[in-house]
């Protein structure tokens, strides 16, 4: 049991029967704790050395031999009392790190569709929320068409509303009827259709849960960016909320 506890406190095997020697027998030579522990020599040395490294002995001279010496048990005490000080005079370091590191945006860029796939996947990671999209129906319902079936069920399965503004064309129109489950609480779903002429957006902008994705859907060369910071994705949000009460006023609503 004794054995097991000094393991706990930081010591090998070795150490603790070097330990317990010296403290039953008082100071030894190298040559007396090799044999009373049984621990080679050479080894010794090695053991020795890094106690004396951990303060749990120490080195005295006795004539022209070196001796080592036990220290009191109550050195574990101190040795965890002063990791304790140490760790409470670290830890508001290591937590104004922290808070600053959450203040920087966390930034990932992905390619191809398989990238693209992984950022829509990434929105369904909070159930009951709202993603807000400035899109591009035309594209979008070109862009991995079975795909995008399957993620937006999967929205209405987990109560997310969705609020897209998009460019009014004939896909437009349709996107919902196509996408869309054909039965679902309505409530989850609001679209306005926007003069193409005026707003014709050629990228996606999706902001959804402390974080923001801006998607390129070209065939070719399809990239995503996804922004996670909790500030930028609140500003981003207040722009979208902005510019869906704006549009009521010119906006013919689906």
């Amino acid at each position: 049991m004794i054995d097991l506890k000094l393991k706990q406190l930081g010591l090998c095997e070795e150490e603790i029967n070097i330990y317990l020697v010296l403290l039953k027998y008082g100071g030894q030579s190298v040559s007396n704790i090799s044999r009373l522990s049984k621990i080679g020599r050479i080894n010794c040395y090695h053991y020795i050395d890094r106690m004396l490294e951990k303060g749990v002995i120490v080195k005295a001279q006795n004539k022209k031999v070196a001796c080592y010496y036990a220290e009191n048990p109550k050195v574990f005490i101190n040795r965890e009392i002063e990791k304790l000080n140490l760790a409470q005079s670290l830890v508001p370091e290591l937590l104004a790190i922290s808070i600053d590191a959450s203040n920087k945006p966390k930034v990932q860029f992905f390619e191809g569709k398989e990238g693209i796939k992984n950022i829509f996947d990434k929105m369904l990671e909070v159930r009951e929320s709202e993603i807000l999209s400035f899109s591009n129906f035309e594209q979008l319902a070109k862009f991995l068409p079975d795909f995008l079936v399957e993620h937006f069920k999967q929205r209405v399965d987990q109560n997310i509303k969705t609020r897209f503004i998009s460019p009014r064309n004939k896909v437009a129109e349709e996107f919902c009827n196509n996408f869309f489950p054909k039965v679902m609480d309505e409530r989850l779903l609001e679209v306005f259709l926007i003069s193409p002429d005026d707003f014709n957006f050629h990228s996606e902008i999706t902001i959804f849960v402390g974080s923001i994705a801006i998607l390129n859907l070209n065939e070719e060369n399809p990239i995503g960016i996804l922004i996670e910071n909790t500030e930028l994705y609140h500003t981003q949000k207040a722009i979208f909320d902005l510019a869906w009460l704006g549009a009521t006023s010119f906006i013919t609503q689906w």
